[in-house]
């Protein structure tokens, strides 16, 4: 089970918002514009400790409006799941669940509801099953021949009658999916037993008690549930439950034989003669402790960095890395075996086997190396079954461009309108050369590994290789125009142009697009052959293409002709001799800020959004 789709309504700073949900969801943005709130919503929605408060209300919703609603479909749901929601499973095979929090009276009501597929003929509606329950109604329907054929009728009868004939009928019927009146399966705040485990690793800036073995931790959380995990497979937990068992059960027989000996027994008889006027008989019987509760009440992590102590007593970087080593742990132990219990079909009822992480800042206390380790863990997590794992960063080294679909830009524009999502589930490749274009677009990230840092620029220049991308920047800083805010983004070719300028779009990130115009020479070469023209006449091409793909006012274009080797007065030589980029530099290290070529200086204003002195 997973999350396919999530909304949020009057949520904090939230009005409204919908989000498409991959295996491993990055939420990006500026501080304070509602990523960590999307986070807390998931948590109200998915775990039933979570009181809400006054203050988890939009501020801005309308007079009328005393609800905020989280709303969850899942995927992939497993046989287990299949039966526990079968109620609500709809036609394309998923599940889809409403928390609702609502001020009533001064109070704050919590519950779940859940979406069914209901056939419209009224006959065939469950909550009109009750108006059917005499043999006169029914006959009159085409259920007369599905319920029992003597005896009083009664509304489960009829129930089970409509499931049947929707079953047999199901492919001739329409149906209208509708939020249904009742609570969730029946019972208020079922959805906090049945739905997926959710554990959220806060931005915590002091973790000295969120490290602690605590059932009111994060860590302890984890902890204890990969113990119980562990205890259900080691045959040395068993063996020790079950003689914990035995010698529990034999501290509260009360036979002849062992009267003597037992002092359970004679405590009972002592309290008895005290009680003696009252007439009453004591019986003091012994409940066998949860064995994995000993992890929980006596454990403590050391860790000996050259110093044994516990983990409390570390630093921060290692607490958090300590907490993340055991998610990486776990994820490799957990849900490798399934539960081989001998059962006829799966159970009535039971809590989903599935787990969502969800993580704020996972970069927090971590250097680099350490950041690139961790977002390798977290996607391994994200691709085991009935996992899923959600995190807001700040850090380039949690974004993957080549998973454009997982990343989602929170922003909030005003606090009327609320926080808002940009994100991209289509697919961008398209044409007849599409496995040469996402090879070619993979490749570029060996060649530009920070190229995520686009969806954190508040305007991004894409460029056609490394030397634009140094020199552009270095010639700013000359002319006094930087602006760290804006990134420049080297695509690998010319080519690659057209994929980036795509996913700028889709995301609505404001970009400028650099490039040659490698007009085709007159006459042509005549050692350029068959192959080399087409080539360079593709490249030409381009020209058109990327024109045609910018569209104002999001999008500006620079195109630099013949070539930017030209514009910049670099010699090719030069270039050859030590390299394009550090020869562009060498070259401009020594150029006063008035000598740097006119087209160049337009080029660069241009690229920073700067105003011409």
């Amino acid at each position: 089970m997973r999350i396919q789709r999530l909304r949020i309504h009057n949520y904090r700073s939230i009005r409204n918002l919908e989000m498409e949900c991959q295996a491993l969801e990055t939420l990006l943005g500026p501080n304070n514009h509602g990523k960590s709130n999307v986070l807390a919503a998931l948590e109200f929605c998915l775990s039933t400790s979570t009181k809400p408060l006054e203050q988890d209300f939009f501020i801005n919703r309308s007079e009328s409006d005393n609800d905020f609603w989280v709303e969850i479909t899942f995927n992939e749901l497993t046989e287990q799941e299949k039966n526990t929601f079968k109620k609500y499973v709809q036609s394309d095979g998923t599940v889809c669940i409403r928390k609702t929090a609502r001020i009533q009276n001064g109070e704050i009501e919590a519950f779940y509801n859940g979406y069914i597929e209901q056939p419209n003929e009224e006959w065939l509606k469950s909550d009109k099953a009750g108006d059917y329950t005499s043999r006169e109604d029914v006959s009159r329907t085409s259920l007369k021949d599905l319920v029992p054929p003597s005896g009083r009728l009664t509304k489960a009868n009829i129930e089970d009658a409509q499931q049947k004939y929707i079953e047999q009928h199901r492919e001739k019927l329409s149906f209208s999916r509708v939020l249904e009146g009742g609570p969730l399966l029946g019972q208020k705040n079922v959805g906090g037993g049945v739905l997926p485990d959710f554990y959220l690793i806060p931005a915590v800036r002091d973790l000295t008690d969120e490290i602690k073995v605590k059932a009111s931790t994060t860590f302890g959380q984890l902890l204890n549930r990969a113990v119980r995990e562990m205890a259900e497979r080691d045959p040395r937990f068993k063996e020790a439950r079950k003689q914990l068992e035995e010698v529990v059960q034999s501290l509260n027989v009360r036979d002849d034989k062992e009267q003597e000996n037992n002092q359970l027994a004679d405590l009972e008889r002592s309290i008895e003669e005290e009680l003696q006027t009252w007439g009453v008989k004591v019986n003091i019987e012994v409940t066998p402790p949860e064995l994995e509760r000993l992890f929980e009440l006596g454990t403590d992590v050391h860790l000996n960095d050259g110093v044994k102590t516990t983990a409390d007593r570390k630093g921060n970087g290692l607490q958090r890395a300590m907490m993340f080593a055991l998610l990486r742990a776990w994820a490799k132990t957990l849900h490798k075996e399934k539960n081989s219990h001998n059962q006829e079909g799966p159970a009535p009822r039971k809590q989903s086997d599935s787990v969502i992480f969800a993580m704020e800042e996972p970069e927090l206390f971590l250097h680099p190396h350490a950041q690139r380790k961790l977002a390798t863990t977290l996607r391994e997590i994200a691709e085991t079954p009935e996992h899923q794992v959600f995190i807001c960063t700040h850090s380039t080294h949690f974004v993957d461009l080549e998973h454009y679909k997982e990343l989602a830009i929170i922003t909030k524009r005003s606090p009327e309108e609320g926080s808002c999502i940009r994100q991209c589930v289509t697919e961008l490749f398209e044409g007849d050369d599409i496995d040469k274009r996402k090879q070619r677009f993979h490749m570029a990230r060996w060649i530009n590994p920070d190229r995520g840092e686009m969806f954190f620029a508040k305007r991004v220049v894409f460029v056609e290789g490394e030397t634009e991308k140094v020199l552009l920047p270095f010639l700013a800083q000359k002319l006094s125009v930087f602006d760290p805010d804006i990134s420049i983004i080297d695509c690998g070719s010319k080519h690659n142009l057209p994929l980036y300028i795509a996913i700028a779009k889709a995301f609505e990130i404001p970009y400028l697009v650099i490039h040659d115009e490698d007009p085709l020479p007159d006459p042509i070469p005549d050692d350029w052959n068959e192959d080399t023209r087409k080539a360079r006449k593709r490249t030409f091409e381009l020209n058109d293409h990327i024109k045609n793909l910018v569209e104002a006012p999001l999008g500006q274009i620079e195109m630099l002709s013949p070539d930017f080797e030209k514009v910049s007065g670099v010699s090719k030589r030069q270039g050859e001799n030590k390299g394009k980029a550090l020869a562009a530099l060498d070259h401009f290290e020594a150029v006063e800020k008035s000598k740097v070529p006119e087209r160049l200086r337009q080029v660069v204003y241009a690229a920073f959004n700067a105003q011409r002195e």
